[in-house]
């Protein structure tokens, strides 16, 4: 039987993930995009499923970080005051949901210093660092 830490994503555990001096660390990103998709597939594009990216730039200005949500099971996109953006990421934690799915809780610290939730649940997320000068 696999345990509830080996479907955790494994960069969630590496230590530059939680490092905010490593410029892979998404502490202090701010929001660059987010997108909703639902691609479809089957004769009439009746099958669906929902897809999340987000995109980050980088606390040091010096990258991109995004994460890939697949088989979305349900998202919540709060923002109590973001008419001067979501913020700075804050910080975010990973947990394994009551149907096996990978729950990602992110807290935004916004301008005006309220914080904002967003909750994505999805069968899984991958994470990617994007140097500019790449």
């Amino acid at each position: 039987m696999e345990r509830e830490s080996e479907k955790l994503p494994k960069f969630a555990s590496e230590r530059w993930y939680s490092n905010p001096q490593d410029h892979r660390c998404p502490q202090d990103s701010w929001l660059e995009a987010l997108e909703i998709g639902e691609p479809a597939c089957g004769d009439r594009s009746e099958r669906r499923r929902t897809v999340i990216t987000l995109k980050l730039l980088g606390a040091y200005h010096d990258g991109w970080i995004t994460f890939a949500y697949s088989d979305v099971r349900r998202h919540s996109v709060t923002c109590y005051q973001c008419d001067q953006g979501a913020g700075n990421w804050l910080r975010d934690e990973f947990a394994i949901g009551d149907a096996g799915f990978i729950v990602h809780r992110i807290t935004w610290l916004t301008v005006a210093g309220s914080t904002s939730q967003w909750v994505i649940e999805a069968r899984d997320v991958t994470y990617t660092w994007s140097p500019k000068n790449a």
